[in-house]
């Protein structure tokens, strides 16, 4: 009796104890409610069919051109930071397999500092994989550093939570990223997402350094700058322009920005150097249900005249968000239809300019 009683404590606190492990395991390797396992690292980027990539994109005057000189236009489409995707199940291959279907030619994908941070394995787990689909789809890969605030001073009021500095985890950031995708053709790299709190002057020394760091890892690929004033700003680009020869500058025009300063915003400084709007959207019948006033806008009034204006000015753009939470949302709750907002986007993506 005292033995069968002892085997069943045994057996027990075996049980507790694998559970307790299993817990803890939960815990380290996971990301709202999904397992993260260790992936394998790799010392730089590779896969077999790389030739079929997009080429290598170059600057010439206020053009990008690929590598047979032909001028490219960016029209593309933006889903959350893929950590989110892979907590609600949606990081697969057929996610973006559906985004070139819309025809954009290029993805955005927003890392968030947080993501990063937390998930040491961000780079093999997340950004590999989307590069491969996005090259094997035809795609461009533009990835956002998607920090917003004062990269100097970590003032801002969207400032991610993190323990290091702006500027020291940016730089963390780009060299290890610069350096496992300085290769590949289809990779462009968008800086820091939104600069606000800070001068012009400062945020060009900023730049500056963190594009110098990335030519330092040998990646020679498109840099995309942001403006100030959250990226809205970039007429400081004519006196204080990047001194590298392939940069393209990016501003966020949302309905809130008044349309007679958009010339003076980007507008005068896609004739000199190449411009890409790499945020844009509105909400039309969600208008009453958000808290982001500046996104309050619609088709006719804001739409419209946006992709007319682009078009105009030979500007690339990259619509948010390609999701059904995140606002300005082009999809309706669980993905069953389309919002007024991403029917009017995979409109534009249809159409031959």
């Amino acid at each position: 009796m005292a033995k069968r009683l002892f085997r069943a404590i045994l057996v027990f606190l075996g049980i507790l104890i694998t559970l307790l492990v299993m817990l803890v395991l939960f815990v380290i390797f996971s990301e709202n409610g999904k397992l993260l396992f260790p992936v394998k690292r790799k010392g730089v980027f590779y896969n077999e069919r790389i030739e079929t990539f997009p080429s290598f994109l170059s600057v010439k005057g206020s053009q990008i051109l690929d590598a047979n000189g032909k001028i490219v236009i960016f029209r593309g489409l933006m889903p959350p930071d893929p950590a989110r995707l892979h907590s609600r199940n949606m990081f697969k291959r057929d996610f973006f397999v559906k985004i070139s279907e819309t025809g954009a030619n290029v993805v955005r994908i927003p890392v968030h500092p947080e993501s990063w941070v937390k998930d040491e394995y961000y780079i093999w787990r997340y950004l590999d994989p989307i590069v491969s689909w996005a090259g094997e789809l035809g795609m461009y890969v533009i990835i956002d550093w998607h920090y917003i605030g004062n990269i100097n001073t970590g003032v801002g009021e969207n400032m991610s939570d993190v323990d290091t500095s702006p500027k020291e985890l940016t730089i963390k950031f780009w060299r290890q990223t610069a350096n496992y995708f300085k290769d590949v053709p289809n990779v462009i790299f968008e800086i820091f997402n939104e600069p606000s709190n800070i001068t012009a002057k400062a945020w060009h020394e900023s730049a500056t350094e963190i594009v110098k760091l990335i030519r330092e890892q040998k990646a020679y690929q498109l840099i995309i700058v942001g403006g100030i004033d959250y990226s809205k700003d970039i007429s400081w680009v004519k006196r204080l322009p990047i001194l590298d020869k392939n940069v393209a500058y990016a501003s966020h025009i949302y309905p809130a920005h008044n349309r007679v300063l958009w010339d003076y915003y980007f507008g005068k400084i896609s004739k000199i150097y190449p411009v890409v709007i790499t945020e844009w959207g509105f909400m039309d019948e969600n208008r009453n249900t958000t808290n982001q006033k500046y996104l309050i806008g619609d088709e006719n009034s804001y739409g419209k005249v946006l992709m007319e204006y682009l078009v105009k000015n030979n500007i690339g753009w990259i619509a948010c968000w390609y999701d059904d939470k995140w606002e300005p949302q082009m999809f309706t709750k669980k993905f069953k239809g389309y919002t007024d907002y991403g029917k009017f986007v995979l409109n534009q993506l249809k159409k031959s300019y």
